[in-house]
């Protein structure tokens, strides 16, 4: 929620609330399903398959902005 309240804010938007949750949903439907499938094709629990996920994000973050080797 508070990344929606900063990209309104930025971009001088103002959502109504339905809005703001339709976006959220968006957002979580589609991390649950990307889970849910990595779970399936690696055959590991959904925090596991969340954690992998996770850990991958911010490796590539890191490695975009020059941070990790």
């Amino acid at each position: 929620m508070s990344y929606f309240e900063w990209v309104q804010d930025l971009q001088q938007l103002f959502w109504e609330e339905e809005e703001v949750m339709r976006r959220e949903y968006q957002i979580l439907d589609r991390a649950f399903d990307t889970m849910v499938l990595r779970s399936k094709t690696d055959g590991v629990s959904h925090r596991t398959a969340a954690m992998a996920i996770g850990v991958e994000k911010v490796r590539a973050a890191k490695t975009t902005r020059g941070l990790f080797p």
